[in-house]
């Protein structure tokens, strides 16, 4: 059978673009597809642990993420229905000490580009707007992908890294959601937040969380994520749902006062 790579990858995240840079540095000929066009947004809350920087050093992509600027955060501050909260930091008395003392909080658009790019650098073949429709079969075996132009792709091995709705679990009969507990999140940009600080943030209720994080640029992800009770509730108009949750709490409610948000949120989800 010929086959057009190595290996192909489904999805260009940064998962899929990680294992793509390291294989094709280790000669391997790779196709790393993604239905996306990059530069592209993403629902996520934009966090890189402080181990993580030791992954991106190693893929040569740290000095270009550190010379985007990003926010680089000390540690988390929890906090509860009644206001108590409990700060973990990353360099403690604990003394433990990862690759660097902070994570790195930075906006998908600027890290999966890098990312992209470190892959295209180290000899993988980039394909960007493809949409894969279904999988190749030899028998029992993955032998590629099938596009949604009905164009097929061959190697002996595919990798899934396509994400929360991922096509390629989901046709294997991989893809499992439980049915308890069920979250959807709404994840945008706020402009103005109110004391916002080196620590990233989690404001926790029964009806569901509040995350903040500074990711530069004068910027905060602010994300909402609520049970799948919720959903319907928040599909009609997210904005406003999104708005609303926080209005109704005054604590965080103050914070946002002068704050204004970038665009409408994106929704993503069902996490189990």
């Amino acid at each position: 059978m010929t086959h057009d790579a190595d290996v192909i990858i489904v999805g260009a995240g940064p998962a899929g673009a990680t294992t793509a840079t390291f294989l094709a540095r280790n000669g391997l000929h790779v196709i790393l597809a993604d239905r996306a066009q990059f530069p592209r947004d993403k629902p996520c809350a934009e966090y890189l642990s402080p181990q993580a920087t030791r992954v991106l050093d190693e893929l040569g992509a740290l000095p270009a993420i550190e010379a985007a600027a990003p926010a680089q955060l000390a540690g988390m501050r929890i906090t509860a229905p009644d206001g108590t909260s409990f700060l973990g930091e990353f360099a403690a008395g604990h003394g433990f000490r990862g690759f660097r003392d902070r994570g790195l909080a930075i906006r998908r658009t600027i890290l999966d580009a890098i990312l992209v790019d470190r892959a295209r650098a180290a000899g993988a073949e980039v394909r960007e707007g493809v949409a894969v429709r279904d999988l190749l079969r030899d028998g029992d075996a993955i032998c590629g992908i099938i596009t949604s132009g009905n164009a097929t792709l061959r190697a002996p091995l595919v990798i899934g890294a396509d994400g929360l709705h991922s096509i390629v679990a989901r046709r294997l009969g991989l893809a499992r959601v439980g049915r308890w507990p069920r979250r959807y999140a709404l994840v945008t940009h706020y402009r103005g937040v109110a004391d916002i600080g080196a620590h990233g943030e989690m404001h926790v209720y029964p009806e569901g969380y509040l995350g903040l994080a500074d990711v530069g640029h004068g910027l905060t992800n602010v994300a909402v994520v609520v049970p799948g009770s919720q959903a319907k509730a928040m599909s009609g108009d997210p904005a406003g749902f999104m708005q609303r949750w926080i209005a109704s709490r005054p604590r965080i409610a103050a914070r946002f006062a002068a704050a204004t948000p970038l665009a409408p949120p994106k929704a993503t989800g069902p996490f189990n």
